[in-house]
């Protein structure tokens, strides 16, 4: 098994071995703290995901993100594993994989270019930005379209001094730890992984450069 594929086996082992208690607390912060930043960059459209079962988020983060930004645009696993997007519109249709998707109209691959912001995926994220994913390279192919600040919910102990790395690879410029106790606060880390605008880095929860 590589390096890779070990660190996925370990932290999916993690989250489905978090305390129910813990996993419910620590997706409320994400989705409170992602929130914030939706309102402090007043982001009109944005990219998101539809969380599996211990994904960080949770089943309420869709329908929160809906209530908040006037657009708000999910995943459609294509056959290449490259992603097509469609709006939100309340609704979800089983997709390929074990997936949800929105079953309206596709709005096509390069739908990212035009958001504000993008939620993306990830099991874990180095301080320089490296993103671990599933496997599947999806998101190794969106992410290079995008021009929005990209952003990641993680579970505590999924935001590492290093990630093995492929050239392919793809990273992202902050992820969102979320707290498993009521006396913490889900923290934003800005990573290297992207050159962010200098108002970013002052707005509203406390953020780290990322090493």
């Amino acid at each position: 098994m590589s390096p890779k594929s070990e660190l996925r086996s370990h932290i999916r082992s993690a989250r489905r071995a978090l305390p129910v208690v813990e996993r419910n607390m620590s997706d409320r912060s994400l989705i409170s703290a992602f929130l914030a930043i939706v309102r402090a960059s007043r982001a009109r459209t944005v990219a998101a995901y539809v969380p599996l079962a211990y994904e960080p988020g949770g089943p309420g983060l869709v329908d929160a993100l809906a209530a908040a930004v006037p657009r708000l645009l999910l995943p459609v696993l294509l056959p290449s594993r490259d992603l097509d997007w469609a709006g939100y519109d309340g609704t979800l249709a089983p997709g390929p994989l074990g997936l949800s998707e929105p079953p309206g109209p596709r709005l096509g691959v390069d739908a990212v270019r035009r958001v504000d912001l993008m939620l993306v995926p990830a099991l874990a994220i180095a301080l320089d930005g490296t993103r671990l994913g599933q496997g599947g390279g999806s998101y190794d192919r969106v992410l290079p379209r995008v021009t929005a600040p990209t952003i990641t919910l993680l579970h505590p102990g999924e935001l590492l001094p290093s990630i093995p790395a492929d050239p392919h690879d793809q990273r992202v410029c902050a992820a969102v730890v979320g707290a498993t106790t009521g006396y913490e606060t889900a923290h934003l880390h800005w990573t290297k992984g992207c050159a962010i605008p200098h108002y970013w880095h002052s707005i509203g929860l406390s953020a780290n450069d990322g090493g």
